[in-house]
């Protein structure tokens, strides 16, 4: 069995480079479609992509429905879709290339499909539940703050209860992006890396718990004022790890002044951190919908606008749909407690009401 085909390689590439420069993916993205595409050549033999057609495409999708993963389960419908799509993807974009287009049968492509009942099933999540405001807090307090390594870890717990902030943008953040003065963080997407490389202004959320804006304003003096942290130094640190002068083996030696170069460490610590308090883990990034679910009973509609646009998001219904769900028990007190905040209105009558809407409306 060959291991490539050397004239399947040139189109590989040039595909890469239109998805990196011309459509602007990512290089995880594009390093994920072009697995898919060596599996895909792996089940032909590596055999020409000009021999595809509805009988190969159909053989394969009937083939990768009964791989396993690793741990000898099937592979999930996500998984199936997300390989399916990629690779119908890749054929529509060689049905318009110059030296494939009439090679490809372009009825072909579609057979790259789950059916519609697999599909929605490969869709479908089970919703997460986020963390309550008490837990948050229960847990933030019971962190120690006695060395570097203790006071980094509770200060970067506490700075994504206030800001929100994604994983990536924590670990790439400057002391420079963060204004103690005005309680801002700026989110450059030329060294921070968020989203889309959007540049984001993220103002603290006090009122969500003012003891997490006190203990990061702490944890920015003492980076600066201790540690003597610059302007291009990370907020939070990686741990430094160097040899020990009395054994030879390496150590933990408090906090870098260089940053992460993965997320992985900042999940670790939010694992110990709720670990100790005997809660289960809940991801930096539910964080937020702890935040809006708030935000949904404290906030106005111009103060939710501008929450919306601390996450970075350009529509306000962006932050509603994707972070505003209530949990079943929110959801059932809401529905209970329909029209108690107005029981002044229970005592006026509806001739009264009426009476009231005719005066307004001028008749």
């Amino acid at each position: 069995m060959p291991e490539y085909n050397p004239v399947n390689e040139p189109i590989k590439k040039q595909y890469e480079d239109a998805l990196l420069h011309g459509r602007g993916r990512d290089h995880k993205t594009v390093r994920a479609v072009w697995s898919d595409i060596n599996l895909y050549e792996n089940f032909t033999n590596h055999a020409d992509f000009k021999t595809f057609d509805k009988d190969q495409a159909m053989a394969f999708k009937s083939w990768l429905e009964k791989q396993k993963n690793k741990d000898g389960v099937l592979l999930s419908l996500s998984t199936v879709r997300s390989t399916l799509n990629n690779l119908r993807e890749f054929f529509l974009w060689l049905t318009v290339h110059p030296n494939y287009s009439k090679k490809i049968d372009g009825r072909a492509v579609p057979y790259l499909r789950l059916s519609d009942n697999d599909n929605r099933a490969a869709r479908a999540t089970r919703e997460k539940t986020p963390p309550t405001l008490g837990q948050l807090e229960s847990t933030l307090r019971a962190m120690p703050d006695k060395t570097d390594i203790e006071k980094r870890n509770k200060a970067m717990f506490a700075f994504v209860i206030i800001t929100c902030v994604r994983n990536d943008a924590l670990i790439t953040l400057k002391m420079k992006d963060v204004d103690v003065e005005k309680r801002t963080v700026w989110q450059d997407p030329k060294h921070v890396r968020t989203k889309r490389r959007k540049g984001i202004v993220t103002g603290f959320v006090r009122a969500v718990m003012p003891l997490a804006e006190d203990i990061v304003l702490e944890w920015m003096r003492y980076t600066t004022e201790v540690l003597e942290l610059g302007p291009n130094d990370p907020v939070f640190p990686k741990t430094r790890i160097a040899p020990s002068p009395r054994t030879g083996a390496f150590e933990t030696q408090g906090v870098s002044n260089e940053h992460w170069a993965n997320t992985q460490p900042v999940r670790e610590i939010f694992k110990e951190a709720f670990k100790s308090e005997n809660q289960r883990y809940f991801n930096p990034h539910l964080f937020r919908n702890t935040v809006i679910q708030w935000a949904l009973k404290n906030c106005t509609q111009y103060e939710f606008k501008a929450l919306s646009q601390n996450f970075g998001h350009e529509h306000a219904m962006t932050t509603y749909n994707a972070y505003g769900n209530l949990r079943e028990d929110q959801q059932l007190e809401a529905v209970a407690n329909i029209g108690k905040a107005n029981t002044d209105l229970e005592n006026i009558s509806v001739d009264d009401l009426l009476e009231e809407v005719r005066r307004r409306s001028g008749r």
